[in-house]
């Protein structure tokens, strides 16, 4: 087998005053150094929910931190708001989830769970979470993973930031504040929040730890469904299914003996789930990072299946991406 070829490019970037540890681990794009990092604080209502951020962040490849900046941002923790006389009714949830996506908010419950989601259910913060992560990744991934720009289109929504940007170019933060005119058949005289990134960042702190990371081949970002690449123990975890259709490879699985074989240009190789033990051709290895089922995702470790089939790897640190090159 060929060694793997490993890079890893420390993150070195430090924005204005803030320290190293308040930068979005896999930020590229528009330069952040004009905007105050963490400098207010989360509430408890948010905090509260860390593990649920954590695990909606590494099932769909975002910075749980990003998630719970923009809960703060969006409600502050909090289901409800309030009538002038105290009384309390129902928002948008947690992450304000509008009507406008009671059909695609339903899809994604009966996709995740076999039931279709109510607009009643964005009052649970543990559909809610998901569903608004779900929502970012997808944005995360059409911008190149600017967060930047995901962040203000979770505000102006796709089409009126892309028009911004499409006329503005890298001007396109300062013609946020002419938004209104980008809107079609908009009836009032400001349109969003032009400074929501701002908003946002200023709650974006380092506490819950961010396990993602990206897969890239021969320079394309590789797209995942309902679970993105994690990394235990030092070793990126990858979807089998991905295996197959970024590598190339056929894929069986067995389920009675939670066994997957994985079969590439002649070559075969048998991982266990909870096994650090691999065959290659019917030769036993021995693997750090066994695979694992993650969200009823069976996860296998990059690095040695890339060993198996002498493809070459690099490591992007700064960007948290694993670098193939076929």
């Amino acid at each position: 087998m060929k060694k793997i070829a490993v890079s890893f490019i420390a993150a070195a970037v430090m924005f204005g005053s803030n320290a190293l540890a308040n930068v979005i681990p896999d930020h590229r794009g528009t330069s952040l150094e004009s905007f105050e990092i963490g400098t207010y604080k989360l509430a408890d209502a948010v905090t509260k929910h860390s593990a649920l951020f954590e695990q909606a962040g590494d099932q769909y490849g975002i910075d749980p931190n990003i998630l719970t900046a923009v809960c703060m941002q969006e409600s502050s923790g909090i289901n409800y708001s309030y009538r002038e006389d105290g009384t309390e009714y129902p928002a948008w949830g947690i992450m304000q989830i509008e009507y406008t996506h009671e059909k695609a908010f339903a899809e994604f419950g009966l996709k995740r769970e076999g039931t279709a989601w109510t607009l009643e259910d964005r009052l649970d913060p543990s559909k809610a979470i998901p569903y608004a992560a779900y929502l970012l990744s997808e944005s995360l991934y059409k911008y190149d993973y600017d967060y930047a720009k995901m962040l203000q289109a979770y505000n102006f929504g796709d089409t009126v930031l892309m028009r911004i940007i499409n006329a503005a170019g890298d001007k396109w933060l300062d013609e946020r504040k002419n938004a209104v005119k980008y809107a079609d058949n908009w009836k009032y005289e400001t349109y969003g929040d032009a400074e929501y990134i701002e908003h946002v960042l200023r709650y974006y702190h380092s506490d819950i730890p961010y396990n993602g990371a990206k897969v890239e081949i021969d320079g394309e970002l590789v797209k995942f469904e309902d679970q993105y690449p994690v990394i235990i123990n030092g070793s990126t975890l990858i979807p089998v299914r991905a295996v197959s259709e970024t590598l190339g490879a056929g894929v069986k699985w067995d389920g009675e003996n939670r066994k997957v074989t994985i079969v590439k240009d002649g070559c075969e190789i048998v991982l266990t789930i909870d096994s650090d033990t691999v065959t290659v051709d019917g030769t036993p290895y021995q693997i750090v990072q066994a695979p694992e089922v993650i969200n009823n995702r069976t996860m296998v470790p990059l690095r040695f299946v890339a060993e198996a089939y002498n493809i070459d790897v690099d490591w992007d640190g700064e960007t948290r991406t694993v670098v193939i090159t076929k």
